[in-house]
């Protein structure tokens, strides 16, 4: 675990205080409940693309045209014209 330094309002500090005090846990606790919360999904997201990237970079022959993945997934996708299936890249 890292530890970093915030600033928070006046206001907005004391109301943590009194949270963490009624949750019986700490400010930081709270501070990394709320990141987790609000960036953990991105955060993840970012790491899933960025492990699909280097795949690509590794093999391009691995992917597939976005007309064939909307018909693997048998997706719809309004105002699109339906495609001949293209060969892989």
């Amino acid at each position: 675990m890292k530890k970093t330094m915030i600033y928070l309002p006046n206001k907005l500090h004391e109301g943590l205080r009194q949270l963490a005090f009624e949750h019986r846990t700490s400010m930081a606790e709270l501070v990394r409940r709320a990141v987790q919360a609000a960036y953990g999904e991105t955060i993840d997201d970012i790491r899933d693309m960025e492990t699909e990237i280097a795949s690509y970079v590794k093999d391009p022959s691995s992917s597939i045209s976005l007309e064939d993945f909307i018909a693997e997934q048998k997706l719809r996708v309004p105002g699109r014209a339906k495609a001949t299936r293209s060969a892989r890249v």
